[in-house]
């Protein structure tokens, strides 16, 4: 896209959800106030902005292993993070410092100071937050000097944009989560009877089931003038299950069920039918032999395949990935070209709540900046369009599209919320899987891979390092083009380059499919979701895990020792 991006600023928003007076919101709007009032004049280098952001979470868990309770909790907190802008938006303390003094830790601090606030006393929470933005400030003003100094002794950026944005956060909005209610005697009910599925099986070395609810308001208020508070549920119930091979690899099989509203969490008769399958799994997986490296035709079943898309090309589009000069910046210099099919496009959503009626994780309304959430266009029909941003600017995409996200005690940075990837090329899964048969007799292989489930994955984005993934590989089949059955194989992880692999996909299903999860980068953890129908690749790489050569254990578990 050779034109700027421009984003339209949001209409200020006010929802009075209720008539009382927030106590927490108005405490940190009158000691941001004062604070700034007065430290932005305080030193000779000004402070330009500031903010506070705050979490208000209460949760609850419980997990049960083989019958019995082994763990319940719960809590309630709320905790704060203070942010300092020293200098100006073309250059402040948030400068990345390079060189030789990006090995030293203290000089490149951008620490976060955090406190945990009480949440019902206006003196209280003012006293805390006073004492955390004194701290706040000094740690700024630091930092501010040790990029100046920078600046003087190392090489021009090659992106000169700045910062921070030109534009200014503005809105108010209020709208908190609705705490929910839930009979918790039901629901460890439930996972008491479906922990004991496992006592049946002498090959399960360790297995458990858990329920977990979080209620997360985040209150933000800024110099700019914003207003925020936004809130979320999040609700899961996973179970996991692993066992061991006699040449000591180490296996298992885990699944997990997200949602917001109790009123959606799964029946226990549907549970235990995913339970009964993943033990058939771990069987097969013990029994299955280990899959030697591999180049060949594969298929990445729509679960796994947005996982992929969420390791290997989501993280590598956040915009300061583009601006770093510690990062590879595969696709800094590609807007406008050709990076993958012509059939695929991928875009960015967090105002998604749900996808063919699945929850999303990753729904927000509002950043960690005070940003409205914005669809962001990132590939259309293969070729490159956008990024996602946050409010640090990169050269011809000056303004923030609502991704810039963090956890409490860290620096926001640009990061995924709802990533999916779309297909105007989609056959149905049985074509797909033809597809690959003649994809296979067309290599010259004797099989091809399908990969069903994968646990996560890796990219590496840095310069120093090679710009490789992978893709933990947990449950996959051979297939052969004379008809023989899928054979079970385990023991290997996909790996690759990014622009290679994104050359080899070929076709597509019609089977969207959705992963929810929590991913951990540079600010944190946050919540996630990512779309994607199964892709059919013309060639993959694989290579072998690494095992842990532990024997199988001694004796037998007690349980089956009679």
């Amino acid at each position: 896209m050779k034109k700027i991006l421009i984003v339209l600023l949001w209409p200020i928003l006010a929802f009075a959800q209720t008539e009382k007076k927030d106590i927490l919101l108005d405490s940190m709007s009158e000691e941001l106030e004062r604070s700034f009032k007065v430290l932005s004049s305080a030193e000779k280098t000004p402070l330009y902005f500031m903010q506070y952001e705050a979490w208000q979470e209460k949760g609850y868990w419980v997990n049960y292993n083989l019958g019995a309770l082994a763990d319940e909790g719960e809590y309630d907190q709320t905790v704060v993070n203070a942010d300092m802008r020293l200098g100006s938006r073309i250059l402040d303390n948030t400068h990345e410092i390079k060189g030789r003094e990006v090995y030293n830790g203290n000089s490149n601090s951008k620490s976060i100071e955090t406190e945990i606030l009480p949440s019902d006393d206006s003196w209280a929470i003012k006293s805390k937050l006073w004492n955390l933005t004194d701290s706040a400030y000094k740690n700024a003003l630091n930092q501010y000097m040790k990029v100046e100094t920078n600046k003087q002794v190392t090489a021009q950026e090659e992106d000169k944009s700045g910062d921070f944005s030109m534009d200014k956060t503005t809105d108010v909005f209020y709208s908190k989560a609705i705490l929910p209610s839930f009979e918790k005697e039901k629901i460890k009910g439930m996972l008491e009877s479906l922990s004991l599925k496992f006592k049946k099986y002498d090959f399960i070395l360790n297995s458990d089931i858990s329920f977990g609810w979080t209620g997360e308001n985040r209150y933000i208020v800024n110099s700019d003038g914003a207003r925020i508070v936004n809130g979320n549920n999040y609700m899961s119930i996973a179970y996991s299950l692993s066992a061991r091979t006699s040449d000591g690899m180490d296996l298992n099989r885990f699944k997990s069920y997200h949602f917001d509203d109790i009123k959606d969490l799964p029946k226990e008769s549907d549970i235990s039918k995913d339970i009964d399958n993943s033990i058939e799994e771990l069987k097969n997986l013990l029994n299955a032999p280990i899959q030697e490296p591999y180049t060949g035709p594969a298929i990445l079943e729509n679960q796994a395949a947005a996982v992929f898309w969420h390791e290997i090309f989501g993280h590598r589009i956040e915009g300061h990935r583009q601006k770093s000069e510690n990062e590879g910046q595969t696709f800094a210099k590609k807007i406008g070209e050709k990076i993958m099919p012509d059939f695929l496009s991928i875009y960015d959503d967090p105002n998604i709540h749900y996808f063919n009626g699945q929850f999303l994780r990753g729904h927000y309304v509002y950043d960690d900046e005070a940003v409205r959430a914005q669809k962001t266009s990132l590939v259309e029909n293969g070729i490159l369009k956008g990024f996602l941003m946050q409010r640090v600017p990169l050269e011809k995409f000056p303004l923030s599209n609502g991704h810039g996200r963090r956890s409490q005690g860290y620096m926001t940075v640009a990061r995924q919320g709802n990533l999916i990837a779309s297909s105007s090329k989609k056959v149905s899964y049985n074509e797909l899987r033809n597809i690959l048969i003649e994809e296979i007799k067309k290599s010259g292989k004797p099989y091809g891979l399908i990969i069903k489930d994968i646990s996560g994955g890796f990219t590496i984005t840095q310069r120093s390092l090679p710009q490789s993934y992978t893709i933990l590989v947990k449950y996959a089949v051979r297939v052969y083009p004379d008809g023989r059955p899928d054979e079970v194989v385990r023991g290997f992880n996909m790996i690759g380059t990014p622009l290679q692999t994104f050359k080899k996909i070929i076709a597509s299903g019609d089977d969207d499919g959705v992963f929810n999860g929590t991913c951990g980068a540079e600010s944190g953890w946050v919540p996630v979701s990512a779309v994607s129908p199964s892709i059919l690749f013309s060639e993959i790489e694989t290579e072998k895990v690494k095992k842990s050569n532990e024997m199988l254990p001694i004796l037998k578990n007690p349980i089956f020792d009679k």
